[in-house]
């Protein structure tokens, strides 16, 4: 049996255009003698839907679109399995439809609900069309010539060993096909491989697993579409984040045949930049294409997060569709515009140079009479990135661009940035990179030579809003700051705990755990956030905007 696994990168409720990309994969598939044909989990909605799923003709757009497909499929002899939303607007289940002889043959449907940030109305279980045991857990086998073919939707991989089919060789399925949806996340390429491998040597029984690929504004669907023998070698792992289409050969005697077995990847500092920036290049591309938008704006401080911004934006748009602005103040450096016009040369965008000093100046003048004598303070600071604020989105209006933010994980904990200034944006790239993330991808971005000149890789931080400024006046060094971070966010640690891990006075992990939680009302109105790991600040880790813990 020849299994045509079909990553594709659907756009969340363009029904028609995700449609006529399974037909046009079919059509393929069906010539190249495929028998069995996959697509993965909500391949013909696109993803996340979150409420979407609760308008009343969405599912019926669905279905129709399923019909259209098993039109186009006709009496070729293939079988198909597509994911899509099924049911109403009341009751919708994570369902995978079966088309073959040219119409829909069988639905099944999902255990699990899918979480909030992927559907908000999902169903669970008591979808029709499959056999639940008594356990609670669905399982749905498919029959053909060259064996059993087990289905598994999304998370339900998980719980699939609790299936009464796999307690004996007489029962066990011959295939196990897992149709997803995985959202990246740092290492969770790595952990799929090993994940699945310890499932399908514990189970016995070989698996295809079939993704999807693409960015819907602050998700990113990896694909992380894998072949796997029985015994837990990788035997293929499809390209990551783009769309990638494989026939593989199988039947239940000899399993699959014709792959060379690969070695599990390995993850490291390396893999895990490039794997970042390959997810946030999705996440612009797919953004700005899915959207409408052509071009993109970006504010050039002559630091480190602009600069890699800037680098990550031109890989995905090209450098005709990027606009650089730099926006000197008096408590500028000489650098911070010097920086900026050799970076934008590097990456071969246009780059304009608007000083905002005599906006400054006016502002001072018109506040002068309310001010008084007041000192110099964070009011007068905060001005001048309100002023760049106001000129990056005077710009993005005049000329039809979209804004991209440069806030990093490490600020937005901290709430070391100003609403309506540097908080600005469209799409926040780095929000879910610490700092120190920041700069491994930036090494990653200058691996083939200098792009990001190295005056900024040296320089220190410094948001330059009053003289001599550095971030270090204000925060830890940033890899203590981002390895306590690390343990109070990612790792959900008590400041005892997290002070001991990371061997840092029990008065500096207060302070800052103090700060994360006071700076939540900031993070509340940052841009959507590109995630890139398990606890994004602000879809993962939901706290309450006013809380007294």
């Amino acid at each position: 049996m020849k299994i045509a696994i079909c990553q594709i990168n659907p756009t969340a409720g363009d029904v028609a255009a995700n449609r006529d990309k399974i037909i046009d994969r079919l059509a393929a598939a069906s010539v190249q003698g495929a028998d069995l044909v996959l697509f993965g989990e909500l391949a013909l909605s696109g993803a996340p839907l979150f409420d979407l799923v609760s308008h009343p003709d969405f599912t019926d757009r669905c279905m129709s679109a399923l019909s259209d497909i098993a039109d186009a499929e006709g009496g070729r002899a293939c079988m198909s399995l597509i994911g899509m939303p099924t049911g109403d607007g009341d009751d919708v289940f994570d369902s995978v439809c079966v088309v073959a002889g040219g119409k829909m043959a069988d639905c099944c449907s999902k255990a699990m609900p899918l979480s909030r940030d992927e559907a908000g109305r999902f169903s669970g279980m008591d979808a029709p069309g499959f056999d639940s045991p008594d356990d609670g857990m669905p399982q749905y086998t498919i029959k053909t010539e060259h064996g059993d073919i087990l289905v598994v939707i999304g998370d339900d991989i998980q719980f699939i060993d609790t299936l009464d089919c796999f307690s004996s060789e007489e029962t066990s399925p011959d295939l196990i096909v897992h149709l997803a949806a995985k959202r990246f996340a740092h290492s969770i390429i790595e952990e799929d491989a090993e994940n699945y491998s310890a499932l399908a040597r514990t189970l016995k029984t070989p698996i295809v697993s079939c993704g999807i690929v693409g960015g819907s504004v602050d998700t990113v669907y990896h694909g992380g579409s894998m072949v796997f023998d029985k015994d837990g070698t990788m035997l293929l792992k499809m390209k990551n984040f783009v769309e990638d289409s494989v026939i593989v050969d199988f039947d239940n005697r000899h399993g699959f045949t014709g792959l060379f077995k690969r070695p599990l990847p390995v993850d490291g500092k390396s893999a895990r930049a490039r794997h970042a920036y390959r997810a946030m290049v999705t996440a612009i591309r797919d953004y700005f294409a899915k959207s409408g938008f052509k071009r993109a704006t970006i504010g050039l401080s002559g630091g480190i997060d602009s600069a890699v911004v800037a680098a990550i934006a031109v890989e995905a748009l090209g450098p005709q569709c990027v606009q650089g602005v730099t926006m000197p103040s008096r408590y500028s450096s000489e650098g911070s515009v010097s920086d900026s016009l050799q970076l934008a040369a590097n990456l071969g965008i246009k780059c304009e140079k608007l000083p905002i000093e005599d906006v400054f100046s006016a502002s001072l003048d018109t506040l002068a009479p309310l001010f008084g004598d007041a000192p110099f303070s964070v009011a007068e600071e905060n001005m001048q990135s309100r002023i760049r604020g106001i000129l990056l989105m005077a710009v993005s209006n005049k000329f039809d661009t979209l804004v991209l933010n440069t806030t990093n994980k490490s600020e937005a904990a901290m709430g070391y940035g100003t609403l309506y200034g540097d908080t600005n944006g469209a799409l926040s790239i780095l929000g879910d990179l610490y700092k120190t993330e920041v700069y491994d991808v930036a090494e990653y971005i200058n691996r083939n030579g200098e792009i990001i000149p190295m005056s900024i890789m040296e320089k220190a931080p410094s948001a330059e809003l009053r003289e001599g400024q550095k971030d270090s006046d204000s925060l830890p060094a940033y890899d203590v700051l981002d390895s306590v971070l690390y343990c109070l966010i990612e790792e959900n640690m008590s400041v005892m705990d997290c002070a001991a891990e990371c061997d840092v006075p029990v008065d500096t992990v207060v302070w800052i755990d103090k700060m994360l939680k006071i700076n939540e009302y900031k993070r509340h109105q940052l841009p959507p956030i590109v995630s890139l790991s398990r606890m994004t600040l602000t879809r993962d880790r939901c706290m309450p905007l006013i809380v007294r813990y």
